[in-house]
């Protein structure tokens, strides 16, 4: 099922109420806050070493998993893998896969059209970072709505159990303990006496628990904002969409500043396009190939790409008419 099949009428998008998450406003800017303060009072060498490895771990859930993977199936996996990775990209506490999903191919179907894009920086850079998840729309945040543009998913046990608001404050709350607790026990095994170390346990608090949420959530933003901004654009893309390509950006989360090249190519498992675009996320599914847990890996060949190209010849609009479709596919 394509996002132009998702039997959301205009009509709900265009007249979907806006409520402002108060809970949500309150833990966002707190965290925020505090994220960028207390990393400079509590830091330790292993509690860095640990952002690094769990902001690699989440960061690639989401971009390798949540993006590639179930929102564009780019690729397929095995079930039980499937469902680590969606794991590892759940712990980044952006929502189940469900959610995300659904509002990444609204993204892709309305595409910098302000009121129907859920997140375009045409409605403001703090819209775009924060905004659209305070304001909330009807049509995203109403489950019967978001849930039709997830047919594929929706019908899985296991992500349905993940699509609740309530449990995402729980396993915040988890994450903030596990966070302290292992951050204690980790500096227990340098201690003489091993001793629980209370210090390390608020470093790790702070640089996982919180730090870490924090950092992919804005990195996600940046994809979101600069990567409708500021950019090039080598390859054409449809009606409003201002997706361009940024090198900045994609070395912050694993390849996917290459925006401009995954919006002319949604269903591409690699969005670093040429040999020197850094795409770590599909460095990581080159490899799962390898060991032959993936398969179906889709990547646009060089004739779609010189198709595609600002350099090539326009192609006349009814010539764009299956490949539009197909480019929406999930």
């Amino acid at each position: 099922m394509t996002e132009a099949e998702a039997p959301v009428s205009p009509d709900e998008v265009a007249h979907a109420e806006t409520r402002l998450d108060v809970p949500f406003t309150v833990v966002n800017l707190v965290t925020t806050a505090l994220s960028c303060v207390l990393p400079f009072w509590f830091s330790s060498a292993s509690a860095v070493t640990a952002f690094l490895v769990f902001y690699t771990l989440t960061g690639l859930g989401l971009t390798l998993g949540y993006h590639r993977l179930f929102a564009h199936r780019a690729f397929r996996v095995p079930l039980w893998l499937e469902r680590t990775i969606a794991v590892c990209g759940y712990l980044a506490i952006q929502r189940g896969p469900l959610f995300w999903v659904a509002m990444h191919r609204m993204h892709h179907r309305h595409t910098d059209i302000p009121g129907r894009d859920p997140h375009t920086p045409k409605e403001g850079w703090l819209h775009v970072h924060f905004g659209w998840m305070q304001r909330r729309r009807a049509d995203i945040w109403t489950r019967d709505l978001y849930h039709r543009w997830v047919p594929d998913l929706r019908t899985d046990p296991f992500y349905r159990w993940l699509d609740s608001e309530a449990r995402d404050y729980l396993a915040y709350l988890g994450l903030l303990l596990a966070s302290w607790t292992v951050g204690g026990l980790v500096g227990a095994a340098g201690h003489p006496f091993m001793r629980f170390d209370l210090r390390n346990a608020w470093c790790f608090l702070v640089w996982v628990g919180l730090l870490n949420r924090v950092a992919v959530l804005h990195a996600f933003g940046l994809i979101n904002s600069v990567c409708h901004t500021y950019g090039s654009r080598p390859y054409r893309t449809h009606g409003a969409d201002t997706s361009v390509n940024n090198g900045w950006v994609a070395a912050l989360i694993f390849g996917e500043g290459w925006h401009n090249n995954h919006h002319a190519f949604p269903r591409s498992a690699r969005q670093g396009l040429q040999w020197y675009q850094w795409d770590p996320a599909w460095y990581a599914i080159v490899l799962l190939r390898t060991l032959g847990l993936a398969r179906q890996v889709h990547v646009p060949s060089e004739d779609e790409r010189q198709r595609r190209s600002v350099e090539a010849a326009p192609v006349p609009a009814a010539a764009h008419g299956p490949q539009r479709s197909a480019s929406l596919t999930r």
